[in-house]
């Protein structure tokens, strides 16, 4: 049995980290010296439940598409789909579509595709967004992902190990540094709903 080295758990862990970062800038990045994620792009498509956020509908599913759709926004049929977070994958696994002796939730098994299209899940769909009165709102995004461009420069992390600056504690500082910047090409072929409660 071979084990991985300290090294290759460290080094797995620093570029896992800077994945999850550039994906929680994908999609929700806008603050100073971030890209612009999809849920900060001016003139995506929005779908609103309610003054203070409100349960999942199915309406909101639909509606998202339609808002790509009616835009004519849609480019790449094998690239579109939908993203939200565990949180509200959930709560319409549990929410009925239609009404209270439907049969059929808003997600139905597999769990892995709704309204026709592909449904990732990822934590860094916001799950603590606030309206009116409501906070801990969910997002959910339906999209056109091949519209959404990935610039990353310099080629690899850099990856810079500081054996000084905590000298005096005995620990080893790392420092990794990636240049990267994220745009959405056609703000069209997006669309949000901003304002889902989970509980």
């Amino acid at each position: 049995e071979s084990y991985p080295s300290i090294e290759q758990i460290v080094r797995d862990d620093l570029l896992n980290a800077v994945a999850n970062k550039i994906e929680d800038v994908a999609i929700e990045g806008g603050a100073s010296n971030e890209p612009t994620g999809i849920t900060q792009t001016s003139g995506i498509g929005s779908v609103a439940i309610g003054t203070n956020g409100g349960a999942p509908t199915w309406a909101m599913v639909t509606d998202l598409v339609k808002e790509v759709e009616v835009d004519n926004a849609a480019l790449n049929a094998a690239t579109l789909g939908f993203i939200t977070n565990p949180k509200a994958k959930s709560k319409m696994a549990n929410t009925v579509r239609v009404s209270s002796t439907d049969s059929h939730m808003i997600l139905n098994d597999p769990y892995d595709s709704i309204y026709g299209y592909r449904l990732g899940i990822s934590t860094n769909v916001p799950s603590d967004l606030t309206k009116g009165s409501g906070s801990a709102l969910s997002a959910i995004i339906f999209g056109d992902y091949s519209q959404l461009i990935l610039g990353i420069f310099g080629g690899g992390p850099d990856v810079l190990v500081d054996p000084y600056t905590n000298s005096a504690s005995g620990s080893v500082r790392i420092v990794v540094h990636q240049e990267v910047d994220v745009a959405v090409r056609h703000a069209q072929s997006f669309a949000a709903c901003l304002d889902m409660t989970t509980r």
